[in-house]
């Protein structure tokens, strides 16, 4: 309806519910897209475990899985990014815990760390991103995007105990993440022992008595 003013020219009708309904609708997701998303993150992880990264191009990828180069093309744009995310998906960021104290907090997340090395597919994948990057620069630059996302909750969990006065005010944080998780690289990718939560949670101890 048109309403007019008080000069006598129209106006147009202010937005009403409609409106704003129109305005923020977003179309339903494909769930073909869906499906083949999932299909070629599943064949870019059993290609990397028993070939490496050099076996999981998206060549080879696109003939596993049976999802055109184009179509994994428009989501990824090269292979160190759509292994990355493969990656992501079977090792997601943990929740940055709040237990009240800085030991608690490093426990948890230290504890899971290790035990997510230590099984399943998480430790033959993390090695063979590590070697990729020091190869392959587009795999160099989503590892260095990677290393800083998963430092990130133990950074905060440091700071937060810095500010409590549970570590030195001039405390150097990301040396003391290398301390952390040092002895659980050691023992999973040098030692050839699988960490366990166990190891995560003494590990976690033991850094901070050496502070």
């Amino acid at each position: 309806m048109t309403r007019t003013r008080g000069d006598g020219r129209a106006t147009a009708p202010p937005d009403g519910p409609a409106a704003a309904t129109k305005a923020v609708d977003t179309p339903a997701p494909d769930p073909r897209v869906a499906r083949s998303r999932e299909r070629v993150l599943g064949v870019a992880l059993d290609l990397v475990v028993e070939r490496g990264i050099a076996g999981a191009s998206i060549e080879a990828i696109a003939a596993r899985s049976g999802v055109a180069k184009t179509t994994i093309y428009r989501q990824w744009p090269h292979q160190a990014a759509l292994v990355m995310d493969a990656f992501r998906s079977i090792a997601p960021d943990p929740p940055i815990p709040d237990t009240g104290t800085l030991r608690g907090d490093l426990v948890v997340l230290l504890g899971g760390f290790a035990e997510a090395l230590g099984r399943g597919r998480s430790g033959v994948l993390m090695a063979a991103l590590i070697d990729a990057a020091q190869r392959d620069a587009d795999f160099a630059h989503v590892h260095a995007q990677e290393v800083l996302r998963r430092h990130q909750p133990v950074l905060v969990v440091l700071a937060r105990g810095r500010d409590r006065g549970e570590l030195p005010a001039g405390v150097d944080l990301d040396e003391l993440v290398d301390r952390l998780a040092g002895p659980i690289f050691h023992r999973r990718f040098i030692s050839g022992l699988p960490p366990d939560r166990d190891f995560g949670e003494r590990m976690a101890i033991a850094a901070l008595g050496a502070g």
